[in-house]
């Protein structure tokens, strides 16, 4: 006669386990987010506060007037704005050509198809630092060309090249990531629903548009947040394209604020300045962190 043993004697190793693993994770989460943590209260400190010795993490005293001081130094609406403008253009044009290509690799068939898709998988290996310079002559050059092809009359021409949008965003317009990442996806979307589609009548872009695009919410949304944290954190490329204070981003704002400091860094408006950048990022973090983590763990999986 065999006697079942009981599993009960594993229940709390189980537990332990999983609560030194959270702990371990909470550890690490509190290690990582201290700067942010700090940055934050430093930035509702008053000079004294910061200056005292010890100093503490609380403020002793809450106060606004860094964010006044630090709005009022510099003009962060208008940073604020260019950042906008320029985050929402390249995330807008990056989901529609990564949708469009990622569609083109997955469900539709012509000659070198997966040599392109092999080749835009290796500009990944490509450092932007490697085409900083062709680009930035490129962009510097468009009005020249533009005016020797359509005339010195073409207002157009003004809105090409440095100091515009077009210049902040045109190199990151196309996203070799995202096409890599749909495309993981749409290959797990059953070949025969492009097969129905097509057997009744729909068309390429119709079976995208009502199916493929409905059944990706999860991974656009999640390569959405990708491409609008990489291109509101941009620094070198804005830094240098702009020169301009009505054209400069909130990171060039913070950089221009920091070296107008006088007497030395007032540590308090800085924070406070940071935290105004940090902000949308913050936001969008809290409010889309369920849909992140269902888009990236569906990537890849076959249905």
């Amino acid at each position: 006669m065999t006697i079942p043993v009981s599993s009960s004697n594993s229940k709390p190793k189980v537990i332990t386990t999983d609560l030194m693993m959270q702990v371990f994770l909470l550890v690490v989460g509190l290690i990582v987010a201290m700067p942010i943590i700090i940055a934050i209260f430093t930035s509702f400190k008053s000079l004294q506060d910061i200056s005292a010795n010890p100093n503490t993490l609380l403020p002793r005293e809450w106060t606004f007037d860094n964010y006044v001081s630090a709005w009022n130094a510099t003009p962060f609406g208008r940073y604020l704005l260019n950042s906008f403008i320029q985050s929402a253009i390249i995330v807008v044009c990056q989901v529609l050509f990564s949708v469009l290509a990622a569609f083109a690799f997955t469900f539709l068939h012509f000659r070198g198809r997966d040599l392109m898709f092999y080749l835009i998988l290796g500009s990944l290996m490509v450092p932007f630092q490697l085409t900083f310079i062709p680009n930035f002559i490129l962009v510097s050059e468009l009005p020249k060309s533009c005016i020797g092809l359509l005339g010195e009359s073409a207002a157009v021409c003004d809105q090409v090249g440095a100091n515009t949008y077009f210049g902040l965003t045109v190199p990151f317009l196309a996203s070799a990531f995202g096409v890599f990442l749909l495309r993981q996806f749409f290959m797990s979307l059953p070949k025969e629903l492009h097969d129905s589609a097509r057997i009744d009548g729909a068309s390429n872009f119709r079976f995208l548009w009502q199916i493929v695009v409905p059944l990706s919410k999860g991974s656009i949304s999640a390569f959405s947040i990708f491409a609008f944290l990489s291109a509101w954190s941009q620094y070198l490329w804005p830094l240098i394209i702009t020169n301009e204070t009505n054209m400069r981003t909130v990171q060039i704002g913070i950089r221009f604020f920091l070296a107008n400091q006088e007497r030395g860094t007032n540590w308090g408006p800085l924070m406070a300045g940071a935290v105004i950048v940090m902000l949308p990022t913050l936001l969008l973090f809290l409010i889309a962190n369920r849909q992140l983590v269902k888009g990236i763990a569906m990537t890849g999986l076959k249905g």
